[in-house]
């Protein structure tokens, strides 16, 4: 049977068994960021918005994931079909995450056969794709309807790469170059980071067919004008004064040369994590980096590079693993300020091109191991990783699942993070655990210093709802005093980040401080 025989059935095989491991995820509810935009949020509810979401332009609206169209019409898509059961957007994303790594499989394989590893390929190919599938640091990205950009970004970038690399004999030239142009569009429109399809792209013809470079310029040429046009777009078009984001987020540090040092620790983290996923966080803080120094940093990323470096010049499937990993990880590495440095999703698509570089190991291992004891044992130690990476994967589920879990567990890492206690107070209070949530909300007060206006609001609610009336109308003015928003309550409702209880709260709340 040749290579590409077993292109189909193994790529079956791998989205059956993706799927089926992340079985677990379907059994939890909204966790994150997903409660304000499909809980309390109306807008993806309303078909009427489809239209503004198909013509693009929500880019010019107040809106959450405005500037992801295709993000907002996925969620429509279940919105339409599951309303606000958390079961069928975590289906779908599990879906899309199992595609993603049946297509990682293809595109490992294919490269395979191009090489002449086919007798090799099938093994590693299937390595490859669990190793990124079942990796803790996507189940992030996967479990979080929220989150799904990732994996909707990824998707038209491995279709991308598979056209190109398939490209033998297109019959048509210009649906191979109308294909490229399109899934560079819609990676873009997944995500920003998506700006990376067209030097994927690039990079994979120029590794695997660059002899027709000429041929594959009509599309590469349109994908990038397809992602500038789009992002400028965005830009141009975006609300300047917006109720969603009411602050936006603070740059990594004052200049450049010190934010690229800040940077390069973040880089060796998140290397650290890949090869060793223990103490993955939903909310990382600052003291995550306590113990990486610059030079350290400096160090492990030298050597990264020249070992990458040998890797891409000996091995075709290596450098286009590395391109993956490396242009999908730029975009979200802080050069353009965001709420959160640090994110497992963050390396959802990178992790993708790692196992494009791990197949490619395991091949060459495969060749090498002619015995069959020799390769008895790398098919077992191989089985061992997988089964190991699964155990991780597997708990961090379970912390996914849940409000409560996830931020029990963020609170038992981080506990004078202010973010995590008001997390944890929120997800009390939505499970009706009023004490409890005055409880946490009372630490968030503390652990901010009475200087941040939501918490000392949450904890005015809290106290309401406990039946400490004086005590709340208090606080409550303490919120006011730093933030006037919390009398403004349209405003706050456009920023979806109160519940309708809370909602109706917060105004019992101004009536009386009006008094």
């Amino acid at each position: 049977m040749t290579g590409f025989r077993i292109l189909i059935p193994g790529a079956a095989l791998v989205f059956v068994l993706a799927a089926a491991l992340y079985a677990p995820a379907l059994q939890g509810g909204f966790a994150y960021d997903s409660i304000g935009q499909v809980v309390y949020g109306d807008y993806i509810h309303r078909t009427e918005n489809l239209a503004e979401v198909l013509t693009l332009r929500v880019v010019a609206l107040d809106e959450l994931d405005r500037n992801r169209p295709l993000h907002l019409a996925s969620l429509m898509a279940d919105a339409a079909v599951w309303g606000r059961n958390p079961s069928g957007y975590r289906l779908t994303s599990v879906l899309l995450h199992a595609l993603n790594a049946a297509l990682v499989f293809a595109i490992i394989m294919s490269a395979l056969v191009r090489a002449g590893a086919c007798n090799r390929g099938a093994f590693a190919a299937i390595f490859g794709a669990l190793l990124f599938a079942l990796h803790p640091l996507v189940v992030e990205a996967v479990s979080e309807p929220s989150n799904r950009e990732d994996l909707l970004l990824l998707l038209p970038v491995l279709v991308g790469i598979l056209v190109i690399i398939c490209a033998r004999s297109p019959l048509s030239w210009f649906a191979v170059n109308a294909s490229l142009a399109l899934c560079a569009f819609l990676a873009v429109t997944a995500k920003e980071s998506g700006v990376a399809a067209p030097f994927i792209f690039v990079a994979t013809v120029l590794l695997f067919d660059a002899g027709r470079l000429r041929k594959f310029v009509p599309g590469l040429v349109a994908g990038f004008l397809a992602v500038t046009g789009f992002l400028a777009a965005s830009y141009m078009f975006r609300p300047l004064d917006s109720a969603v984001f009411l602050d936006s987020p603070p740059p990594l540090a004052a200049d450049f040369w010190t934010a690229l040092g800040v940077q390069s620790r973040i880089w060796t983290l998140q290397l650290f994590q890949v090869f060793r996923p223990a103490n993955l966080s939903a909310h990382y803080q600052p003291e995550v980096l306590s113990g990486i120094t610059l030079p350290l940093a400096v160090t492990v990323l030298v050597a990264a590079a020249g070992a990458a470096a040998i890797g891409a010049w000996k091995n075709r499937l290596v450098a286009l693993g590395l391109a993956v990993t490396v242009l999908t990880l730029l975009p979200a590495s802080n050069f353009a300020a965001q709420f959160q440095p640090v994110a497992d999703r963050y390396l959802y698509a990178p992790l993708a091109g790692g196992g494009m570089i791990a197949a490619a190991l395991v091949a060459g291992v495969w060749g090498w191991a002619c015995g069959r004891w020799s390769r008895t044992l790398l098919i077992v130690a191989a089985c061992a990783v997988l089964a190991a990476e699964y155990s991780a994967n597997f708990r961090r589920q379970q912390v996914w699942r849940e409000p409560l879990a996830l931020w029990s567990d963020v609170v038992r890492q981080f506990p004078r993070a202010p973010i995590a206690h008001m997390g944890l107070a929120n997800a009390h209070y939505r499970a009706g655990r009023f004490d409890a949530a005055r409880a946490a909300a009372a630490e968030c007060v503390l652990a901010s210093g009475a200087r941040w206006d939501d918490a000392l609001a949450l904890r005015a609610i809290c106290e309401w709802q406990t039946g400490q009336h004086d005590e709340a109308v208090a606080t409550f003015r303490r919120a006011v005093v730093i933030s006037p928003i919390y009398l403004d309550q349209a405003a706050l409702g456009r920023s979806m980040a109160w519940s309708p209880a809370q909602m109706e709260v917060l105004a019992r709340l101004a009536q009386a401080a009006g008094r």
